[in-house]
């Protein structure tokens, strides 16, 4: 026997159903090099702020800080592996729009 309290059970939000979409997304995995106090979560919002609404999401991988600077990085920073999912529900996604989808994700980053 158990006791459900139908107050919580209504309060809760449904999921909404959405379609599948009819064609295939893709993905690319992007090695962002930042200052070590940059935000995660600032990175991720400009990263999905795509005006096209093509990045469906962007999930943080790999984390790499060298202990000691070396290469293309200097002195506090590290490096973010990201992974992009791009969708495009309408159409089916060409090498120049997600080409054109990440400089602009990487860019939008690098502003942030």
């Amino acid at each position: 026997m158990f006791e459900l309290s139908l107050d919580a059970v209504l309060a809760r939000q449904v999921p909404v159903p959405q379609a599948i979409a009819k064609h295939q997304g893709a993905w690319r995995d992007l090695a962002l090099v930042v200052r070590v106090a940059a935000s995660h979560d600032a990175l991720m919002r400009s990263l999905q702020a795509d005006p096209a609404g093509l990045v469906r999401e962007a999930t943080l991988f790999d984390v790499y800080k060298p202990t000691v600077p070396s290469g293309d990085m200097r002195p506090g920073e590290r490096s973010l592996a990201v992974r992009l999912e791009l969708l495009d529900p309408q159409a089916t996604l060409t090498e120049e729009r997600i080409d054109d989808t990440v400089a602009n994700a990487v860019a939008r980053a690098t502003q942030s």
